[in-house]
């Protein structure tokens, strides 16, 4: 089964909105990196995996790139994001 990755930051509404994104459609197996911490070091490595995003929250699966709240929304609501899970 694919695991999904979901990078977050403490006090941030679209990484909130991402989480209900995920509750909405029953996702409550993923795991939550958060980059409060080692922001900067966390920032360039995730403009290295997403092709040059450094904001949160960003979410892949496995090693694919599916985006942040707005995409990981469009996904759910479109029923692909379930699919691709599994």
């Amino acid at each position: 089964m694919p695991k999904l990755k979901l990078y977050t930051k403490a006090y941030c509404p679209y990484c909130d909105r991402a989480r209900d994104v995920l509750e909405s459609v029953k996702v409550t197996d993923y795991e939550e990196i958060s980059i409060d911490g080692n922001e900067y070091a966390m920032r360039r490595q995730l403009v290295t995996m997403t092709g040059g995003r450094w904001d949160v929250p960003q979410a892949f699966l496995d090693e694919k790139y599916l985006g942040d709240d707005d995409d990981l929304a469009r996904l759910a609501g479109s029923g692909e994001l379930l699919a691709m899970l599994g």
